[in-house]
């Protein structure tokens, strides 16, 4: 019999002593690791605890599945957007390998549907990672655009009633190697841009000048990019709220840096790229959001946030061995980008949904 446990937030996590926070963390991500064969898409429990003490944006809730001999081979995480006209909730679930026998899942799907009902909300999303296998059926996206492997991972969310909504592309990029190309693109696209647009960068806290031009591109991040068949809600960004994230940031140690264009006119942001990376300056960079606000599209911004964030970057963090970026597989402009600049496919992405009567 498997018996669903909530998982408390903690006020901090000393040493090494396992807490059923960390475990479920862990636990996610061995089960991650498990189905894909890398290790650079994993949370660590130390770095993701400020954003679950902080709730005032996205409200979160944990869950450890236990079995008959109180062993911990599941866990459930649900995050739930704080807007008033919310429908959504997003989740992360994962099963021990050596557990999947169908009653675990079972069970971590019935919490979550329960809890969902609970808030209100009508919309189950989810995105899992899949291995890119050309051996396996696929299950096309309802876009036309892009695959998914019909693997005992899409096989599990098909048979609980969710639907694939989306596919994205992880991407990875070597920054171990020349960055010749990046500078070339970067003089190119700065040029095409021309005086209108200047290039800004920082690395949190974001200066003040900047905060409530900085929310406007954030909060653009939920509507001015492709989505697929997800329902999505408009995120409300302010000054305040950017302060909360930047204080998260250093209360993780996650250094963060944004490279971003500048409408010189109207002194507004409009375009942004984020990298960012752990405690452990060593591992996987993970690119954040990259946006160009849709009406100033055509003057080759994004290729101007990312060649100028990954030249920064590799001053700020040199040990880096790559960067990780996931973009939607309709979203041929930025995947055009990408390519150019010499990022390579890692994985496929799938992004679920499940509408509750």
């Amino acid at each position: 019999m498997t018996t669903i446990v909530p998982v408390p937030v903690p006020d901090r996590l000393d040493g090494d002593e396992p807490t059923p926070f960390s475990v479920m963390i862990t636990l996610l991500g061995d089960a991650l690791e498990h189905d894909i064969g890398l290790d650079h898409l994993r949370s660590y429990p130390r770095e993701a605890l400020p954003g679950w003490k902080d709730q005032s944006d996205r409200r979160r809730l944990g869950f450890l599945a236990h079995d008959d001999t109180g062993r911990a081979v599941g866990a459930l995480i649900i995050e739930a957007p704080c807007e008033e006209d919310a429908r959504e909730v997003e989740f992360e679930l994962g099963v021990a390998a050596d557990a999947r026998d169908g009653s675990v899942e079972m069970a971590l799907f019935a919490r979550l549907e329960s809890e969902a009902r609970a808030m209100g909300r009508t919309a189950l999303q989810t995105y899992t990672i899949h291995r890119i296998d050309d051996r396996a059926g696929r299950l096309d996206a309802p876009s036309g655009v892009g695959s998914v492997p019909l693997d005992e991972t899409a096989r599990t969310y098909l048979d609980h009633g969710f639907s694939l909504a989306q596919v994205d592309r992880n991407s990875l990029f070597d920054l171990t190697g020349p960055l010749d190309r990046v500078r070339e693109m970067l003089a190119e696209a700065l040029t095409v841009a021309g005086p209108e647009y200047r290039l800004v960068t920082f690395t949190p806290p974001t200066p003040a000048e900047l905060r409530e031009s900085f929310a406007f591109v954030l909060s653009r991040m939920s509507t001015d990019v492709p989505k697929g068949e997800l329902t999505v809600t408009e995120e409300v960004w302010d000054a305040a709220r950017v302060e909360r994230r930047d204080e998260r940031l250093v209360q993780a140690g996650t250094l963060l840096s944004v490279a971003a264009v500048q409408h010189a006119p109207t002194g507004r942001i409009v375009a942004y790229n984020e990298l960012s990376i752990g405690r452990d300056r060593a591992r996987t960079t993970h690119q954040w959001g990259t946006l160009v606000a849709r009406e100033h599209r055509g003057h080759r911004l994004g290729t101007v946030v990312k060649c100028a964030n990954i030249l920064r970057w590799r001053d700020l963090v040199p040990e880096s061995p790559c960067i990780s970026t996931f973009n939607a597989e309709e979203n041929r402009p930025m995947l055009d980008v990408n390519e150019a600049l010499g990022f390579t496919p890692s994985t496929v992405c799938a992004a679920w949904e499940k509408r509750l009567d």
